[in-house]
């Protein structure tokens, strides 16, 4: 046997002394100083790196690492048992008689295990990655190297030999007199000693995770995603001690650090960008962050020259080598690592997209990279973080670019376990063939970390979801994994559709609010005839003694009703009464608190008469009786769990009446989604429970060109810069044709009735689907204000006005009246229909009846989907197209003279929030309108991507610049121009080059990597004439 003794360098043999025990064998253990050495060697680092992509090679990388069995020779493993061998060094296979010649090796390498030598041929098969089958029907183990007996590789493992052994080896073992005998060794941590596995004879692995040495940790660490680091503190000593760690991934938790505002980091990068020129009032800070990016430090295991050969397989890499040839020279010519890293930094200022970022993780991530990626992972957050402050900063860069690079970061870290098929069923649409009921498939980490959280009685969970993040779906898997338990599924208003209610397990009840309420005290009403169909509008109370006829005083008292039946209080007050009112005269004035207190005593007398089930002229709403029911405490014990869905929709009351079960409750809710105002504290009523925050962020529904439009509204219009919604893997557009049907979502039913008939007036009139039915899209409202219009301005016989409402105004003046009665009360729906009377005029029946022709029940036959985001909201479609009633910006971000003192903070957060739900129905496809091409100005973004000068220029002058009202051409000189995309609702001929003065009113500091700073300083700016094309 061969020993290693201390102080020596080289091996030395011994035989063992018969009679006396045999003397032991030391395997040879690495030192910190040996582990380091061979982290930093190439071979070592390929190892450790690319464990997986280094089998390939004709000598197994992994030799050494794998289990040993330390039993009798007979119980060995034929790979580990020595074979008898002939005079002549050839080994005797003792199961096929055949012989083998082996090969010389060096003694040092005979301390390792005899597998080490075995010919790439056949052992290399046994190295795999192969799943154990499990007959117990337990997910498979993963095995390296541990087939089963029969799996055709070899047979029986007992009739396997150590053919193709070194001869040196195979003699040695002759010459010790061990062959057949007991192997001894010093005994190791545990009898499977092996970092990459167990042998075949045991089906488990054996050990513990906390035997792994702190570099593997992080190695493994450093594939996590923030969150799931943060919780793995609490799991040990260890796991503490290496997160804990200032030298782990330091700028990953620096970018998180400063994304939430904690003042260290801010301090930190303050620091940062001040000592390295990266600012607002440096024009080259751009050019300086790359300076900065090229000094990080690196491994000594990083071969530069095989990194550059990786990023020459990304497009962008002749672009980004031409830049930094012409900017930055002293980068250019100074170390190969520092242009490694400076090239890097480069390529993700200039890419256009996703894929791009992702495209550039994958060409380091070769096995024939020698960058570990715990160092690439730090050099892209490092860039992260420079470019999150330099936005924070109100450096004109777009946020596209720190976007991009967020988002390959986080699929880096939330890899797909979902398929095609699967994804269906964590979109929430209302489709029937958008459900799939999921059997076995994994969920991203978000889902799976609520998926496993336990609820107790009077424990509340609160859960934030963007659009398409499955939110639906996550409820109702998590009833299917809870089958012992009882759950009641609510929603605020709305029904529950069929399509999802099959999809519940049998433990789930589900109603809404109002249906529960009804089946208390509201049939009572009904039974009576005392349940009014609509809801309390102020002709309702004209009538009454409290209005005393007049309109406005009917209408303060309709909205303090209202106001009252969504709050949690138990008793009419002045806190209920509107601050304001406007006057007969159409202006608005404050109302006084004596007027206030007889407005109070009004409402009393209404309501008290409204709950009486004897007085039949006042009538009871479907709100009234909600209010009701939640006054009388209900109790829900039955259920051991509520579930909330649409949680930003739910009043003040109906929040209350959930909150106040003893049951565990799970809210879930999207706040961007938020369309119903209340006058009422629902979030401060959860959080008053303190509830558990937990979010979903990726969608499942649209890919990264939607996921981007939808999180630029969020970031610049609402300010949330906490949490970033990213789509997942899909292919989507926002510039190119649209795909599958059209959906056109506008604001108000005016603008869904002026598409109708753009369309139906079209020389090929398309089928359409109205979003709710044509019932309640309101044609028949129209025809009877139409009526009276008619009414007002000549004799006409034999004209019926249908609707109760317009007819009271056939006595209180007429069309005018009723346009005056909108006004006054604020009824937006009806001033709605009035505008399209107005607008149409006589000729609105004919096309009423050309609409109602070409309507369809069904969206399988229709060609174009039309309605409001209010009724769209829980839907969608392929394509999506914006329309322009939904938002109106006046213009570009770089055009002040026309914006005119527009700011963003001065419009309603619900109008954001409508913007927000249109641009997230699309699937596949989203067609802009003007105004929020506009609108993603204020981010820096104007869809432009760098080309080559050369692949523009021609043999006559240089291209004009595509701005209109600009007479500069491109420069020859300059390395890359800038090239605006095409949009397909402008036409097909919009895209074109810009020139270095246009360009840096859009880019900003970027400019400098297109094209020397002597050549920018020289650009002069054509005075525009007019507003910019798109």
């Amino acid at each position: 046997m061969l020993q290693w003794k201390k102080g020596d360098r080289d091996w030395v043999e011994f035989k063992p002394i018969l009679g006396a025990g045999r003397r032991r064998g030391k395997r040879r253990r690495l030192a910190p100083s040996d582990c380091l050495s061979l982290s930093n060697s190439n071979v070592g680092a390929v190892s450790l790196t690319q464990p997986f992509s280094s089998l390939a090679a004709g000598r197994d990388s992994h030799r050494g690492l794998y289990p040993w069995n330390r039993k009798a020779a007979t119980q060995l493993d034929p790979l580990q048992r020595p074979t008898p061998r002939n005079a002549n060094g050839v080994s005797e296979n003792t199961t096929s008689g055949k012989a083998s010649a082996g090969r010389p090796h060096s003694e040092v390498d005979l301390a390792f295990d005899p597998r080490d030598f075995l010919a790439s041929d056949s052992s290399i098969e046994r190295d795999v990655f192969v799943l154990h089958p499990n007959p117990s029907g337990e997910r498979p183990v993963p095995l390296l190297g541990c087939p089963s007996k029969n799996n055709g590789v070899g047979g029986d493992t007992s009739t396997r030999s150590l053919e193709g052994a070194p001869a040196a080896f195979q003699q040695n073992q002759m010459r010790t007199g061990i062959i057949g005998a007991e192997l001894d060794v010093d005994p190791l941590p545990d009898s499977y000693f092996g970092l990459l596995g167990c042998r075949g004879s045991h089906s488990q692995p054996s050990g513990h995770v906390t035997q792994l040495p702190d570099e593997i940790l992080r190695a493994v660490f450093c594939h996590l995603p923030a969150v799931d680091l943060y919780r793995l503190r609490s799991v040990c000593q260890q796991w503490q001690r290496v997160l804990s760690d200032p030298m782990f991934a330091p700028w990953k938790r620096r970018y998180y650090r400063y994304r939430k505002g904690e003042g260290r980091a801010v301090m930190e990068m303050d620091k940062i960008l001040k000592e390295n020129n990266i600012t607002k009032d440096n024009e080259l800070c751009m050019l300086n962050l790359i300076r900065y990016v090229s000094l990080f430090q690196h491994g000594r295991s990083v071969n530069t020259d095989a990194v550059l050969n990786c990023l020459q397989h990304h497009p962008l890499f002749k672009q980004s080598k031409l830049c930094m040839s012409q900017t930055l020279p002293d980068i250019n010519h100074a170390a190969r690592i520092s242009s490694t890293w400076a090239i890097q930094a480069v390529i993700v200022l200039l890419s256009n997209s996703v894929q791009e970022i992702r495209r550039l993780i994958s060409c380091l991530g070769r096995p024939c990279s020698t960058l570990p990626a715990t160092e690439l992972v730090e050099v892209l957050y490092c860039l992260a973080t420079l470019l999150f402050a330099l936005r924070e900063k109100g450096i004109s860069i777009s946020n596209r670019i720190h976007y991009n690079l967020f988002y390959a970061l986080y699929l880096r870290e939330n890899p797909a376990t979902v398929s095609s098929k699967q994804l269906k069923h964590l979109c929430s649409s209302q489709e029937s063939n958008s459900w799939h009921l999921r059997t076995n498939a994994s969920l991203n980490p978000e889902l799976e970390r609520i998926l496993n959280l336990e609820t107790s009685p009077h424990h509340v969970i609160k859960i934030t979801g963007y659009a398409g993040t499955g939110k639906t779906s996550l409820l109702i898997e998590y009833a299917w994994h809870r089958p012992h338990l009882r759950f009641l599924y609510v929603r605020p208003t709305k029904p529950v559709p069929e399509d999802v209610a099959h999809l519940f397990p049998p433990n789930v009840d589900f109603t809404t609010m109002r249906t529960k309420a009804y089946q208390c005290i509201g049939h009572k009403y009904h039974q009576k005839k005392k349940l009014m169909i609509c809801g309390l509008k102020p002709f309702a109370v004209l009538g009454s003694p409290e209005g005393q006829g007049s309109l406005s005083r009917a209408n303060l008292i309709s909205r303090s009703l209202c106001a009252f039946f969504s709050s949690v209080d138990e008793a009419i007050s002045v806190a209920h009464v509107p601050g304001d009112h406007r006057s007969t005269c159409g202006g608005i004035r404050p109302m006084e608190h004596h007027e206030k207190l007889e407005l109070v005593e009004d409402v009393k007398r209404i309501w008290t008469k409204m709950v009486d089930l004897r007085e039949p002229n006042y009538l009871m709403t479907h709100d009234g009786y909600l209010k009701l029911w939640q006054l009388s405490e209900p109790n829900l014990s039955q259920f051991d769990v509520i579930l909330l869905d649409e949680a930003e929709d739910c009043s003040p009351v109906i929040m209350d009446i959930v909150l106040s079960q003893k049951c565990g409750k799970l809210l879930v809710g999207d706040p961007h989604q938020q369309i119903c105002s209340f006058k009422g504290a629902s979030e401060a009523l959860v959080e008053a429970h303190r509830p558990t925050l937990l979010s979903l962020t990726q969608s499942f529904r649209f890919g990264p060109e939607i996921a981007y439009v939808a999180a630029t509204i969020l970031d610049v219009c609402k300010r949330v810069k906490d949490k970033t919604l990213v789509g997942g893997y899909q292919d989507d557009n926002t510039s190119g044709r649209p795909v599958g049907q059209v959906a056109i979502l506008c604001r108000t039913t005016a603008a869904v009735f002026d598409e109708a008939v753009r369309i139906v007036t079209s020389d090929n009139p398309n089928k359409i689907y109205l979003i709710g039915g044509l019932d309640t899209f309101g044609m028949d409202t129209m025809l009877d204000i139409q009526m009276l219009m008619i009414k007002e301005t000549e004799q006409a016989a034999g004209l019926e006005i249908r609707d109760p409402l317009i007819r009271l105004f056939e006595r209180r003046g007429g069309f005018r009246g009723l346009r005056n009665y909108a006004v006054q009360v604020g009824d937006s729906e009806l001033e709605e229909r009035i505008a399209v009377v107005e607008k149409y005029g006589l000729g609105l029946p004919s096309f009423v009846e050309k609409i109602t022709n070409q309507c369809v029940n069904c969206t399988t036959f229709a060609n174009v989907i039309l309605g409001t985001v209010h009724k769209a909201k829980g839907s969608e479609f392929e394509t999506v197209q914006i329309a322009e009633d939904l938002i109106k910006l006046p213009g570009f971000q770089h055009n002040p003279h026309v914006l005119s003192g527009f700011r963003i903070d001065s419009v309603p957060d619900v109008n954001w929030n409508l913007l927000y739900i249109a641009v997230t129905r699309a699937k596949r496809c989203l067609v802009m309108s003007r105004s929020l091409e506009y609108l993603l100005s204020f981010a820096s973004e104007y869809f432009l991507k760098p080309v080559l000068t050369t692949n523009l220029l021609g043999k006559g002058l240089p291209p004009k610049c595509h701005v209109s009202g600009c007479l500069n051409r491109i420069a020859r000189e300059a390395v890359l121009t800038m090239m605006k995309a095409p949009s397909p609702q402008y036409g097909p001929n919009v895209d074109g080059p810009l020139c270095h003065a246009c360009t840096r009113l859009r880019t900003g500091p970027l400019i400098h990597l297109l094209a020397s700073p002597q050549l920018v300083r020289t650009g002069v700016r054509t005075v525009m004439r007019g507003r910019d094309p798109p």
